[in-house]
């Protein structure tokens, strides 16, 4: 399947590759290239198979690389591997070669089998990874996770040292793409094996194979560096010495260190976006991505469905998008957002849908009434778990905002935590109401529904239904070489995630930035993160 850009993507993407007239780095740079950079999270970890949030998987985007990784449009590229290559004829066995200058930032040579170790790895059930299930599609994976089948029976083979054998359950057709997503880089046995629990901790107990390695990253500290890897294969193609990161929560401080010349690149949201429009510096990223609320269903409130509705239909996707946020955030029209493109029909995946995201009010009141006389409440108190930024902040207020308008007898507080407390809270179940996001890891939609199969670790309100897991399996199994059913069968998932409501979809996201007109080659794809490999500052 492909993702559908839209003009403005487009646009957005030209402006930020422009190498300008002198003809690139050599013709006027600066003799030391840093770039500076605003990140609006702290960093969680360093481990590419604990790496499951947006800031982790960019870090580790920065310092390593898999077999792919993204280009501008969103294709998969090799990377480590040599070439894209052909599956089998029944599309279940793939064998990758492995480039053979490719090296550890120690100076090991990268080999397959530092792939087979570090899928096995991640699939462990002991390593706990929440990335585990893209592996489901690998053969073995399921048994594996369901303690059936040990780790080493995962369908992944180091034929010898650069050649790379994956065995399937079944065809994916996207599944180069998924080899692009941190989950699927290589890990250095030996290196992680001595290093033990305290790999990925810290910067110095982190080993990379990517353009860049980290500095003084202690594990809590909300700056560090991006060094230029001398061990890298590629390292010709790097211009930049360094990249200086901060977290930075408050838009309005990172507007004002970008103003001040402090910061080169900065994410904004809300009004600031819209005070900045007609600045040059101003560039927006379309994404396929969906801002939402996941509802606890093992707490009784949200256990019961027609609470779940009336939660629905009390928020209105968009006035929030365009009232509160204003910042290029559109409407959603349901958990899986426009931009996914049905090659046969040309059509997009949502807009065939349908809006099922709707706001009523009214009904909102007579199915909160309703639910309260099942549960035998008058009146009942919920808290939305949200990160301690800015924008985390303003959505969550919107939201109690517009539930305690409509729903009499619900108080609704606001918990603004540190981001990884907030990851925390959300993987143990300790909430009622959660605030997240995604944005997609592969062009194919779904990677929005699988996040809610019953044993998904991104299912933190633990909803659990047969019919959608069925769905899912059809998908996935039975119709994967079926191309119209399968389409089908995922818009069925999506039209009962909107009747059973096990989350709220809020808002489909833009990223908005402003970038320093010094910074040159910094494309802004619709997949992966934003790769600084092949970006230089110009004066």
């Amino acid at each position: 399947m492909k993702i559908r850009k839209s003009k403005m993507l487009l646009v957005s993407a030209v402006l930020l590759t422009l190498a300008g007239c002198s003809g690139g780095k050599d013709a006027a740079t600066k003799e030391e290239q840093v770039l500076r950079v605003g990140i609006d999270s702290e960093l969680s970890t360093a481990d590419v198979s604990l790496a499951m949030d947006n800031t982790a998987c960019s870090v580790m985007s920065q310092v390593g690389e898999g077999l792919f990784s993204f280009d501008e449009k969103g294709e998969a590229v090799p990377a480590l591997a040599t070439d894209k290559v052909e599956p089998s004829k029944d599309g279940l066995t793939y064998t990758f070669t492995i480039r053979d200058n490719a090296k550890w930032s120690n100076g090991d040579p990268i080999k397959a089998k530092d792939f087979e170790y570090s899928w096995k790895r991640t699939v462990d059930p002991e390593t706990a990874s929440p990335q585990a299930y893209y592996f489901e599609g690998i053969k073995n994976y399921k048994a594996i996770a369901n303690g059936e089948k040990n780790k080493s029976e995962l369908g992944v083979k180091a034929v010898d040292d650069l050649t790379l054998e994956v065995n399937l359950e079944y065809p994916m057709s996207y599944f180069q793409q998924l080899l692009a997503v941190p989950a699927f880089f290589p890990l250095n046995e030996k290196f992680v094996e001595k290093t033990g629990k305290e790999y990925g901790t810290t910067a110095e107990d982190t080993l990379y194979n990517g353009p860049f390695t980290m500095e003084g990253w202690d594990g809590t500290n909300n700056t560090w560096s991006y060094v230029k890897n001398k061990e890298y294969w590629d390292k010709d193609a790097v211009k930049l010495d360094k990249v200086e990161a901060q977290v930075i929560k408050e838009i309005t401080t990172a507007k004002n260190l970008f103003d001040d010349g402090q910061l080169d690149e900065v994410k904004i949201t809300g009004e600031i976006v819209a005070q900045e429009k007609g600045n040059e510096a101003l560039k927006i990223r379309e994404v396929p991505g969906t801002y939402y609320i996941q509802l606890n269903t093992k707490k009784d409130i949200f256990a019961n469905l027609n609470a779940r509705k009336a939660i629905a239909l009390s928020l209105d996707s968009k006035k929030l998008a365009e009232n509160v946020l204003n910042d290029g955030s559109k409407k959603a029209l349901g958990f899986v957002p426009t931009g996914f493109i049905n090659q046969a029909s040309e059509k997009d995946f949502a807009e065939e849908v349908g809006d099922i995201n709707p706001t009523d009010e009214a009904k909102a009141k007579e199915l909160w009434a309703s639910a309260k006389k099942e549960l035998g409440i008058e009146k009942t108190e919920v808290t939305i778990l949200c990160s301690d930024s800015e924008n985390a902040k303003k959505i969550s207020e919107y939201i109690q905002g517009s539930l305690d308008k409509t729903l009499d007898g619900l108080t609704v507080n606001v918990s603004a935590v540190p981001f990884n407390n907030r990851l925390e809270k959300s993987r143990s179940g300790d909430f009622d109401i959660v605030l997240g996001g995604w944005t997609p890891v592969y062009a194919d939609p779904i990677d929005f529904l699988s996040l809610l199969q019953t044993e998904n670790s991104n299912n933190f309100g633990k909803w659990s239904s047969t019919e959608y897991d069925q769905l899912l399996s059809e998908a996935n199994k039975t119709y994967a070489n079926d191309y119209e059913k399968r389409w089908d069968v995922m818009k069925k998932a999506d039209q009962l995630i909107a009747e059973e409501v096990p989350l709220v979809s809020l808002y489909q996201l833009s990223e908005a930035y402003l970038i320093n007109d010094r910074v040159k080659e910094l494309p802004f794809g619709p997949l992966g993160s934003v790769y600084y490999k092949n970006i230089y500052i110009e004066e």
